[in-house]
């Protein structure tokens, strides 16, 4: 008998469409809307401070990148400015009615995988309409039939960009974003930056993509020996401090 072997089909490999990112519109608010005021933190009174005096301000045409080496305090800064921490002295103001999107790798990595990206935005946000629901995820490119996969078959762009439609389902006021591109290829990456440029509300970033900071902050804040100060000439400016210690 003589066995016939079939060469397996090779077919191209399926890239995805391209994507394109949209956030909300958010309601207007005038002044400034996130403040920290002289304050400090440590995570217990046996530790050292790891943030001092520090004295920022954002508002709804805030382009800020936070910048620093790691364990510089840069999460714990943004954690302040969510409320996720307290500080241990001075005051977080913020405006009655601000709406704040916060993204971290964390929520990413916490998403529920037995259910569809859907459900997950029904299970958080109740009480709205599927075509709403699959309105918010096509904002971030989860369309179609990939809104009704379980989270568990996503890539790990298309859960950040779940995680990106978790955080905008309130109409933020402010993104308040810790590295959202770890998971992103290139392309998905410009579209995010082009969707920031075209965003009506504040940014504060942390992130090492040399690409997103250019292209869409204006400000940089550098956290460093338990301080936080503005770089007046922004990115640039740190790459030279950078440099020049490197040197030594």
């Amino acid at each position: 008998m003589q066995i016939v072997l079939h060469k397996p089909i090779l077919r191209p490999v399926e890239k995805e469409h391209e994507v394109h990112f949209r956030f909300p519109e958010p309601e207007p608010l005038n002044g400034t809307i996130l403040q920290l005021d002289d304050v400090a933190f440590t995570y217990s009174k046996n530790n050292p401070i790891l943030l001092n005096n520090v004295n920022l301000s954002a508002n709804l045409s805030s382009r800020i990148c936070i910048m620093g080496e790691n364990g510089s305090g840069k999460t714990t800064l943004l954690k302040l400015l969510v409320e996720e921490l307290e500080p241990t002295r001075g005051q977080r103001h913020s405006h009655r009615n601000l709406a704040l999107g916060y993204f971290t790798q964390h929520f990413v990595d916490q998403l529920p995988m037995n259910i569809n990206s859907v459900e997950v935005l029904q299970a958080k946000f109740p009480g709205k309409t599927i075509e709403q629901y699959r309105t918010e995820l096509g904002r971030f490119g989860i369309t179609g039939d990939t809104a009704l996969q379980s989270v568990m078959s996503l890539s790990g762009g298309q859960k950040c960009r779940l995680a990106f439609s978790l955080m905008c389902m309130k109409n933020p006021h402010i993104l308040i974003l810790d590295e959202p591109t770890n998971h992103l290829d290139m392309e998905t990456i410009e579209a995010f930056a082009d969707a920031i440029k075209k965003f009506h509300g504040g940014v504060v970033l942390v992130s090492h993509d040399e690409l997103l900071i250019k292209r869409v902050c204006t400000d940089a804040w550098l956290c460093r020996d338990g301080s936080v100060t503005a770089l007046e000439n922004g990115f640039e400016q740190y790459k030279k401090l950078i440099e020049a210690e490197l040197q030594y």
